[in-house]
């Protein structure tokens, strides 16, 4: 059972990391612009120095407290205008702070805390006060200490002036804080494994809400087809009712029809109720996904925290190292507000610390290097966090000695990898490519901080996983910068579904330039590589398949068209080749393993509707393959096989009998069957769909056979459809006018054998 005083603890120790970050960026932006008295900001920072003074007491860490009194009085000054705030005072200002970040830090890590008189000290001679005792502690409480210690937490109350000896100095007034006009936002700490649990529910709520969509066109079919079953039905019934009276057996006839009236009802009794079903299901299955989508969002607002959460004591770490390491660092930090997914902001956090480390062993000099160099003594590293094109950006930079090409060349020959001339004719940037190498260092010794090269694959492996990118660059006028670029939450990602080899692939759609259908022919070679050109841009071109080495590299094409996707890193452009343009899908990329082969170029995986699994490539890795990749391979395709479809055929009678009997002789042998009652109605019905052959009657009403037939003909378009005369008619004459018109065969009626028909249909199609 955690006790009072550890809950206090616990609750201080985000508190007061709240109240130093505030005051440090508050503090650069007054000495930048240099405001005078008055300013909210420093209204601000004054409350936050009272709160932290307040907050220590109620722990009882009493060197805190005299700090926050001090530094509480120079913001008082500040506000008045005795003081005025410049760049020197800001440094003294952030050394405060820092004692008090390396004086907690010990104490809650149950180690000796460093002396803070020293910089105590150094506060009260910056307010000439050093002849003034810190202030007296508070007496005695009458009750005890665990309660007064949470009333303390809860109220922070100023302790009531207690009665002094007359030889006592008098304490320095404390002003009271200013009034704050503005309500803090009711908050709640809830632990971040339920965020976590919540999430994964959302996510997985909501890609069941995606899968019944899948239910609904269930049901939408099985409603077309229950109202195909009673129109045919009432034929049928109609049919039946016809032959029973033709027989003149009226009891038979009657009995049949009241049996038919009832199983007609029932088809329709059982037709409503899954035309009933299917509505509440689509509208059940809309209202689940929208809730569903709010979830996922109001989750994902939830997860997101500032970076101030998760790198508030990095700024601590890079002084101790340098410290450590006899370096004299000025580390900066910029954009702590910045909000991002928990789960990225701690995925990013190894990576960030390999490179501060990497910038203070590789790119830090001594002070009297820099000295040497007309350089300040003080070196610079920053670490900065922004949002870019709706991504996370963490930049990481140094003043330092920037990248030693010559270096790496040399590191790269020792290892075996180039010879000396090919290590001179390497560009600059496949010498940066090398040092995301595993186990390339161009440290000579292996120390706390660098030489084991295992640090900057670590950056790009990671950035990989979370679907981004690490790009370096020279900083100016020195030193050398680091770029992370990654989604700002894992929650969802929107993805663009492609074809490749008969499986399901997923891009980022910002990684996307734009989408093209261009014919084969379009395709050239240069120097023996494939490229497209593009709105009068020409773009190295491979397949998908080959990026992915899936063996058969060529690419499926429809009607000698391929499908490209052009993908985007920075300014570099790029095609890649697939078999089809799927869908765009929102869904939650989750690491699933895969083979060392490709495993650069994927980020992980999403789930299907069918339950299926599609792998999630990274886009950026993409280009940058390209890039490197030194093949001579051609784009090859191969035309895609036509699928196999089931042939519709339209019967034209105006006799309900031969209609049915003709359905239903085709449907039994696998054909999609439409009607048609004469000859114009017949000609709108192949204007409006697909027919694959057409059996017609010639004796019709408002148009009979061979209108119809000529009417085809006569029309460019329809021409080719094949037509089937099937009529009673046995002359010679008709025959022949029929086959005259373009008929394809002519059948009679009275010599009609179902097995002739279907063998002139199969010759036919």
């Amino acid at each position: 059972m955690i006790g009072i005083r550890e809950r206090l603890l616990a609750a201080f120790q985000v508190e007061y990391q709240e109240h130093l970050g505030v005051i440090r960026k508050l503090i650069v932006d007054l000495a930048m612009r240099a405001e005078g008295a008055g300013s909210p900001q420093l209204d601000e920072i004054f409350r936050r120095a009272h709160s932290l003074k307040g907050a220590a007491r109620a722990v009882d860490m009493a060197p805190v407290e005299q700090m926050a009194h001090r530094l509480e009085t120079l913001f008082t000054r500040l506000r008045s205008g005795a003081v005025v705030m410049d760049p020197p005072l800001a440094a003294r200002i952030a050394d405060a702070l820092d004692s008090v970040e390396d004086w907690v830090t010990a104490f809650a890590g149950g180690t000796q805390p460093p002396d803070m008189g020293p910089a105590i000290g150094a506060l009260e001679a910056l307010l000439s006060l050093s002849d003034d005792p810190p202030p007296p502690p508070p007496a005695a409480p009458m009750v005890p200490a665990e309660i007064e210690a949470a009333v303390a937490a809860a109220a922070v109350p100023e302790p009531e002036a207690q009665p002094e000896p007359v030889s006592a100095p008098q304490p320095i007034a404390e002003p009271e804080p200013p009034r704050v006009a503005v309500q803090a936002e009711d908050t709640v700490r809830v632990r971040a494994v339920h965020l976590d649990r919540l999430l994964r529910t959302s996510n997985e709520l909501l890609t069941e809400s995606m899968n019944q969509r899948t239910v609904t066109e269930s049901l939408q079919d099985v409603d077309r087809r229950l109202t195909e079953m009673d129109k045919e039905w009432r034929r049928l019934r109609k049919f039946a009712a016809g032959m029973a009276r033709d027989l003149g057996d009226r009891d038979r006839a009657q009995a049949w029809d009241r049996q038919a009236e009832a199983w007609e009802q029932e088809l329709r009794v059982v037709a409503r109720e899954a035309r009933r079903s299917r509505r509440l299901q689509q509208r059940n299955g809309w209202a689940t996904r929208q809730l569903g989508t709010e979830l996922q969002q109001e989750v994902r607002d939830a997860r997101m925290v500032p970076a101030d959460s998760v790198f508030a004591g990095f700024r601590k770490m890079v002084r101790d190292l340098a410290r450590d390491a006899g370096q004299q660092v000025d580390v900066q930090v910029h954009g702590l507000d910045v909000e991002a997914d928990r789960m990225v902001l701690q995925g990013l956090k190894d990576p960030v610390m390999h490179l501060l480390r990497n910038s203070l062993a590789h790119g830090v000099e001594s002070p009297a290097e820099r000295v040497a160099a007309g350089k300040p003594p003080a070196a610079i590293v920053g670490l900065s966090f922004s949002v870019s094109d709706g991504r996370l950006a963490v930049v990481v930079e140094d003043d330092g000695r920037g990248i030693s090409y010559g270096s790496i060349r040399a590191k790269a020959v020792g290892q075996g990898m180039f010879t000396v001339e090919e290590a001179a004719d390497l560009p600059r940037q496949a010498l940066i490519d090398l040092i995301f190498d595993p186990g390339f260092s161009t440290s000579r010794d292996v120390n706390d901080l660098s030489g084991r090269g295992m640090g900057l694959s670590v950056v790009r492996e990671t950035a990989t996983m979370m679907n981004g990118t690490v790009q370096v660059s020279e900083r100016q006028p020195t030193g050398t910068r680091f770029r992370l670029s990654v989604p700002l939450s894992v929650s969802t990602q929107r993805l663009f579904l492609v074809a490749c080899q008969g499986y399901t692939y997923a891009l980022p759609t910002e990684g996307i330039d734009r989408l093209h259908r261009v014919a084969s022919e379009s395709v050239g070679t240069v120097e023996g590589k494939s490229v497209v050109f593009l709105s009068g841009q020409q773009l190295p071109l491979l397949s998908l398949a080959h990026l992915l080495a899936l063996g058969e590299t060529a690419v499926t094409v429809s009607r000698n068209v391929v499908p490209l996707v052009v993908l985007k890193h920075g300014e570099r452009r790029v095609a890649v080749a697939v078999d089809d343009f799927l869908s765009i899908r929102e869904a939650m990329v989750r690491d699933i393993g895969v083979p060392a082969a490709i495993g650069t170029m994927v980020a992980g995986g999403m789930l299907l509707e069918d339950g299926a699994v599609a792998l999630v490539l990274n886009p950026f890795e993409i280009v940058e393959t390209f890039r490197k990749s030194g093949t001579t391979r051609v784009l090859t395709t191969v035309e895609k096989p036509p699928e196999a479809r089931t042939p519709v055929i339209l019967v034209v009678d105006d006799s309900l009998t031969t209609r049915t009997l003709e359905k239903s002789i085709l449907e039994a042998h696998g054909y999609i069957v439409r009607l048609a009652v004469d000859g114009l109605e017949a000609l709108g019905k192949v204007r409006a769909e697909h027919v694959d052959l057409v059996i017609s009657d010639i004796q019709m009403p408002r148009l009979d056979g061979f209108g119809l037939l000529q009417a085809l003909k006569a029309d460019p378009v329809l021409k080719k459809i094949p037509l089937i005369l099937v009529s009673s008619l046995e002359a010679r004459e008709d025959r022949e006018r029929g086959l005259a018109l373009g008929a394809d065969a002519y059948v009679v009626k009275r010599k009609f054998d179902q097995r002739e028909l279907l063998d002139t249909i199969g010759q036919i199609l």
